[in-house]
């Protein structure tokens, strides 16, 4: 596994700002070295820096495996007119994030679109309007029918959202947003492991063992008149099948690239997760999820 180093990276701008804008009809040229969408995401709070997979990085994961489209794994849009609190549009902000970087990996337009409008509208409702492109949604449609271009979109996505977000003064916000992202890639999965039964997917969830801790840390810092409660509860209740799984690392020497002056921090890991530790891993993610999105 490699671990790129950048600056915090959320799922709040997936219709964000992210090139400048084309008034034209033709498809946009995507520089598809310049963001690599399989890295996993880091994210910086106050000092504090943790991994997560981004979750196009699970998504190409899944496909990668010849693993189909999955509808029914998806947050179904209509249930967004249910989020009246600030809480609950920012954790299903990450969630919806997530079910769009899914679906444009896959090609699902129609989806896609659908999931687009619907991260727009919650958006919208937390006052963030300030950070997007209106014109993203017509551009968004022109390349629908390039995955490369779609997917590499999505992806730089991420990296863009902590600018606008912490100099908002919004970490509360971005903190569920995180969560919320979290939440629907652990939740992707657990249901295609639980179809294939697959080391690789086995392996993505392991290596979130150290994220889930700081997460509940920073859920914990940032807990606005004690919202995030019952949430960092159903946490802290997951992580104790996490601190089950074994997860070894071997060290292997950083790659550094002198002409743009980015180190890359590498290691080998391998990951052992018994059958009864999965299956409560899976029940207890489940359960956390329905809980988020009802």
């Amino acid at each position: 596994m490699k671990l790129n180093v950048y600056s915090a990276t959320l799922f709040l701008v997936l219709i964000a700002s992210l090139y400048s804008c084309s008034n034209g009809s033709e498809k946009e040229s995507i520089d598809k070295e310049a963001v690599d969408p399989a890295a996993s995401l880091n994210t910086n709070f106050d000092g504090k820096i943790f991994s997560i997979p981004s979750p196009v990085q699970t998504a190409m994961l899944i496909k990668e495996l010849n693993l189909p489209f999955d509808q029914n794994i998806l947050n179904p849009t209509e249930n967004s007119r249910n989020y009246s609190t600030e809480f609950k549009q920012a954790l299903n902000l990450g969630i919806y994030g997530t079910d769009l970087g899914y679906c444009s990996l896959y090609e699902q337009k129609n989806s896609a679109l659908k999931y687009l409008s619907v991260v727009e509208k919650l958006t919208g409702q937390l006052g963030l309007e300030g950070a997007f492109d209106k014109s993203f949604m017509s551009r968004f449609e022109k390349n629908a029918d390039n995955q490369d271009s779609m997917v590499v979109i999505t992806a730089d996505a991420f990296r863009k959202a902590d600018y606008f977000l912490k100099n908002a003064k919004r970490k509360s916000t971005s903190s569920l947003i995180l969560a919320g992202g979290w939440i629907e890639s652990i939740h992707f999965a657990c249901k295609m492991n639980a179809a294939s039964n697959n080391a690789k997917i086995k392996e993505r969830i392991g290596e979130q063992q150290q994220t889930l801790s700081t997460m509940i840390e920073i859920l914990g810092e940032y807990n606005k008149s004690k919202q995030n409660d019952e949430l960092i509860t159903s946490l802290k209740d997951l992580k104790t099948e996490f601190d089950k799984i074994k997860v070894n690392y071997t060290y292997v020497a950083p790659k550094t690239d002198a002409k743009n002056k980015v180190t890359t921090l590498q290691h080998d890991i391998s990951v052992e997760i018994s059958d009864d530790v999965m299956s409560a891993i899976n029940t207890k993610v489940n359960n956390l999820r329905e809980s988020v999105i009802k």
